[in-house]
């Protein structure tokens, strides 16, 4: 997000706080319950955690993360919609493009067009460095990767197909994004966003 709201924080969270903890379970194509348009079940409530089930309750800074996603967006799932609707049309048609060619690869926004509040809110948490995010304008989004049951989780593996899925799409549409797996320098890598370049 050249730095949004999922930037270091959730990069790093992917990595080392769930690096260890996922297996295969990713690369299943079945789920079990009704199916949503996004290969995921439309109540992903198993667990304590819900959607949330695997994400560790407390972050590297011993915080409540688990509550801190909850806030953030209580349901991914069902808020999927509503999120793609707000973004900018041009990356709304990316995302929907990418969905609709990788019907196997479940994913959901996680955050994508910000209000003030929210953004200050990220800030706050230091799940972003920018007041003036792209995502202000809804020309940024965060996709999060969904396991086979539904749960939100951020493997590496599930994310670099979400961006190859992102890329060809935008090609595809002939339009032009930017992935925050490349921005420059370690700690600056954001996995889940996905970002329109501007003219």
């Amino acid at each position: 997000m050249p730095l949004s709201v999922r930037s270091l924080r959730l990069w790093m969270l992917g990595i080392a706080l769930f690096g260890g903890c996922l297996h295969a379970g990713v690369h299943a194509e079945t789920a079990a319950g009704p199916q949503t348009s996004l290969g995921a079940p439309e109540h992903p409530q198993h667990g304590q955690g819900g959607v949330y089930g695997r994400i560790p309750v407390k972050d590297e800074l011993g915080r409540d993360q688990l509550a801190m996603f909850r806030t953030w967006n209580p349901d991914p799932v069902q808020n999927h919609a509503a999120n793609l609707k707000a973004l900018d049309p041009a990356l709304a048609k990316v995302v929907r493009k990418a969905q609709a060619d990788n019907p196997g690869l479940r994913f959901v926004i996680g955050s994508g067009r910000r209000d003030g509040r929210l953004q200050r809110q990220a800030v706050a948490w230091g799940w972003s460095k920018a007041l003036d995010s792209p995502h202000r304008s809804g020309r940024a989004v965060d996709l999060w990767p969904l396991d086979h049951e539904g749960h939100v989780h951020f493997d590496p593996e599930a994310q670099n197909r979400i961006a190859a899925a992102m890329k060809r799409a935008a090609m595809a549409s002939s339009v032009a994004i930017r992935w925050g797996g490349h921005f420059h320098g370690f700690k600056n890598r954001d996995r889940s966003h996905f970002e329109l370049v501007s003219p």
